[in-house]
């Protein structure tokens, strides 16, 4: 009797761990497409086109904007990260670069190493920004407070936009007031809408 319990008990948790790892293989497949998804966005407003319909397809293929915000993440977490071999947390680092008080000041040599990332931080947070100002988003997360969803979407996409512009400059102390700026949209945004 004891035997059947115990064999029984042990094909219980193997059947259990085998569902708990299709569900997280099945979770990391859609991170995966929705950083494609997130990268095409960037490469068709890099080139200037329509990109509504691209947006409304992201939207109606993703229910929630977590996965698509997984593009923060470093690469050992399925993100694309920034750094050497994408091994940094992009709004970690951001938060850094914007910070006035942080021990290691951003100066013009780490501007021109970072540059390219920093510009691709810049077109991400647009492309996330302008998913999550489609309506159906709006209406999701805005419902708690619609006008203020609205401002950080906002607020979002002028720090992107800012970002990009002041890297491209090669000004650092603009680039450390459009990280500050940006990442303190992900940081407002977050406390007041992140579940």
């Amino acid at each position: 009797m004891k035997r059947r319990v115990v064999i029984t008990f042990t094909a219980a948790l193997l059947g259990l761990g085998f569902c708990s790892m299709t569900a997280l293989s099945a979770d990391d497949d859609e991170k995966k497409v929705a950083q494609e998804a997130v990268l095409k966005l960037v490469d068709a407003m890099n080139k200037g086109g329509n990109t509504q319909a691209q947006i409304a397809a992201i939207t109606k293929k993703f229910d929630e904007l977590e996965p698509l915000m997984w593009v923060y993440k470093p690469r050992k977490k399925q993100g694309i990260g920034m750094g050497k071999n994408g091994e940094d947390d992009i709004e970690l680092t951001l938060g850094k670069i914007g910070n006035p008080r942080a021990k290691a000041k951003l100066n013009a040599q780490k501007l021109a190493q970072m540059k390219a990332d920093l510009i691709l931080t810049g077109q991400l947070s647009k492309a996330i920004a302008e998913i999550a100002e489609h309506d159906k988003y709006v209406q999701q997360y805005g419902k708690k407070n619609m006008a203020q969803w609205k401002k950080f979407t906002k607020d979002m996409r002028n720090g992107a936009d800012d970002l990009i512009k002041a890297v491209k400059t090669g000004n650092v102390p603009q680039v450390t007031k459009a990280a500050n700026d940006l990442s303190a949209s992900c940081t407002n945004c977050h406390s007041e809408f992140r579940e």
